[in-house]
């Protein structure tokens, strides 16, 4: 369940776990996860698989508003849940910020972050519009079945100090936050998206077979 802005309760759910820098400014391999808000406020977007397409998608489509929200004093940072896929992701160009992997999925435990049965599974593929929609949107990105495929991920943006300013969390495979609605969270003109011929939508989707979700 998502929780109120304003509220202190994920920064405080989340901020002493510990996650293994991939690629990150820290000289320490571990990092605790308050750290990325302890300064300024911070998008972190917890990424479901490195081989989705759809995650690969959703990954790219965020990137695009990076360089704004890094211009605006606003840190971006991804985490994964396994480093399976990891140097596909890396070497494909989806992600080049900083990067870090909740390896025992912590993250989620605490926030309660929803995983997907076998047959919720198969009712997002066959039944929910949304995700064939995002599925036929695009075949140009590849991916795999490696990983936890089952597992759905969150955006979050929480400002200095801990106060929770944006819970996104997916209800099946396609959802993700626009960037319109990223930057409005964080206090930014939504339409700087336009200004930079930057177009995003609410449910970004990339896939050519519904195996690689």
């Amino acid at each position: 369940m998502a929780s109120e802005k304003g509220s202190m309760t994920v920064a405080n759910a989340i901020k002493d776990i510990e996650v293994e820098k991939i690629q990150g400014p820290s000289e320490s391999e571990l990092v605790k996860v308050g750290s990325f808000w302890e300064n300024q406020t911070a998008v972190v977007h917890i990424l479901r698989r490195f081989g989705c397409r759809l995650c690969r998608a959703n990954a790219l489509e965020l990137q695009k508003i990076v360089p704004i929200l890094e211009a605006n004093n606003i840190r971006v940072v991804a985490v994964g849940i396994e480093k399976l896929g990891l140097e596909e992701f890396q070497q494909g160009g989806y992600w080049n910020g900083e990067l870090y992997i909740d390896n025992e999925k912590k993250i989620h435990r605490a926030l309660e972050i929803k995983s997907v049965g076998v047959l919720g599974t198969l009712n997002m593929l066959v039944a929910n519009k949304d995700v064939k929609k995002a599925l036929s949107k695009t075949k140009g990105v590849p991916g795999n079945l490696k990983g936890d495929g089952r597992q759905l991920g969150a955006t979050f943006v929480i400002s200095k100090g801990g106060n929770l300013l944006m819970d996104f969390r997916q209800q099946d495979f396609a959802s993700h936050p626009s960037n319109e609605s990223i930057l409005k969270a964080s206090g930014l003109d939504p339409s700087l998206c336009f200004q930079n011929d930057v177009q995003s939508t609410e449910t970004v989707g990339i896939c050519d077979d519904k195996c690689s979700i």
